[in-house]
Order: structure tokens, then sequence, then C-alpha cells
């Protein structure tokens, strides 16, 4: 705990060591090809409400931050998860996310929703300048906001009311801390916000947040070499190509998959954050 909203901030800003703005904008250009690799594929599937989603939506609408005309920014939307289950609930959903293929899904599960209350917006967070404000502003699981300085941007752009869905400890990806320890990679900064630092400065800066915890566990397969595919993309961000990650990620993944097929767990630890502005 924090004595100062000034010590937080501060202390927020060394943990996660995210950099300046421009940095920021060159470490996104990094990750969107991984994004990009996840989304692609994903607008041929059957469209339908995330069951997560939909009982967060629920949850706004219950305690009076959503309801039917309300207009939402839900910031770095991905896919469209949240994006259509607040549309499904009668809101007006501009999706802001920054890789294409991610939005072009999000766009066309929307279609194939009936959802015609959206909008589309391909842009990073640390470029968007909309003229207006919204009602709720929403992210979740999203980087952008990365400090109390974009925490504060953040809820400019709201008139009532914000939300945050962020991460806790205790997560964790079956595979993929070993692979950090293989591959020798060692992430210096610019990773996912975790939730306490989100709730100490809201508190700290006089709000009253009121927080939700979730814990999902996660178990699927997926085929050898996509899952080697998946991870060459993914370390790619850490700067070490698939001419390098390829051999030790084919010998790990070759050691404990089944028949071609890779068992994978991920364990996700979360939670909603909301406040009135």
């Amino acid at each position: 705990m924090f004595e100062t909203l000034e010590a937080c901030a501060a202390a927020w800003e060394q943990a996660g060591n995210h950099g300046d703005i421009q940095t920021r904008i060159e470490r996104n250009a990094r990750w969107i090809p991984y994004y990009a690799f996840l989304a692609d594929g994903r607008d041929e599937a059957q469209a339908s409400i995330d069951p997560h989603a939909a009982a967060v939506a629920d949850g706004l609408v219950s305690r009076g931050y959503l309801s039917a005309g309300s207009s939402v920014l839900d910031i770095g939307s991905g896919t469209g998860a949240f994006a259509h289950a607040f549309a499904s609930r009668g809101a007006s959903v501009t999706a802001l996310e920054m890789d294409s293929t991610s939005l072009a899904v999000c766009r066309t599960q929307a279609r194939q929703l009936g959802l015609q209350n959206m909008w589309f917006e391909q842009q990073m967070w640390e470029t968007f300048a909309p003229e207006e404000q919204y009602d709720f502003v929403f992210s979740s699981m999203c980087p952008a906001i990365c400090n109390y300085a974009e925490l504060l941007r953040m809820e400019s752009l709201a008139k009532h009311a914000c939300g945050i869905i962020a991460v806790t400890r205790g997560s964790y990806d079956l595979h993929r801390k070993r692979l950090m320890a293989l591959l020798d990679v060692h992430p210096t900064g610019g990773m996912t916000t975790e939730a306490l630092w989100y709730f100490e400065a809201l508190y700290l800066a006089g709000k009253q947040p009121e927080v939700q915890s979730f814990s999902r566990k996660f178990t699927y397969a997926l085929p050898l070499e996509e899952t080697i595919a998946r991870n060459e993309r993914y370390f790619t961000i850490f700067g070490i190509t698939p001419e390098e990650s390829r051999p030790k990620l084919t010998a790990y993944f070759a050691s404990v998959a089944e028949g071609g097929m890779v068992a994978d767990e991920t364990l996700l630890n979360t939670q909603w954050i909301t406040w009135r502005v």
C-alpha cells in the first residue's frame, strides 16, 4: 500500500517499464503479426457471444454502468468478444483495435450476429484522438493502459464510468514459462499491467472502484506444427527469429506431443474493476 498517489504512479511506471509513447508504438508493431496469426481464419467460424463476456455485460447492466443506447469504447477490442456482448445488450459500441485482421474478424462476426450498432476503428490507443466522449470506456487485458497517465486519459474519454479487466498473480500458460527459459527470454517491460496497479491508483485518487475476481482454466490441444508456428511468431516479439527458435521449439514440443497433438493448459486469474468518473 502506497501513502500517496504520486508514489504509486512512480512505482507503477518503474515496474511496468513500458517506455514513452514512441517506444510503445514501436513495440505494438512487433505484436501485430502475432495477433493477426491468432485471428487468421476466425472470421470463417460461426459467430457466438462469448459466455464470459456476456456475464460481464450483464453485470454492467445490473450495476447501472451499461444500458440500451449507451455509447461504449472498447480499447484493444481484439476479435470482439466484449464488444459483441455489449452491443448485444443494446449499447452503441466502438471497437478500437490496432490489428486489421482481428478487427476484420470483429466486423464479420458482428454482421453474422446481426449487430448493427457497432463501429470499427483501426488505430493504436497511443494515436487515438476522438472528438467525442463515451458513456462507458472499457479495456480487457490490453497493455495500452500502462501507467497512471494513460489511466487518466482513458477516464477523460468517459462521461460516466470506466471498466478494466486485468490479470492477477497465479496466472500461467503450461508451456510458455518453460519456453521463456529454454530460449533465454527475459521481458524487460511492456507486458500486461497487473490489476493491483489500477486498483491502488484509483483508490489513492479518491475513487471507489468495484472489484470482482474471476479464475478460469482452459485445456486444449493443437496440432504439433500449428503449436510450433504459433510460438515462433510469439517469440519474434522479443527479437528471436524463427530460424533461431524453430529447432528448440520443434524439439521441445515433439517431446511432449502425443499423436501429433500438443496439450496445453492456461489458468487465467483476472479482476474486473469498474468505477464512476
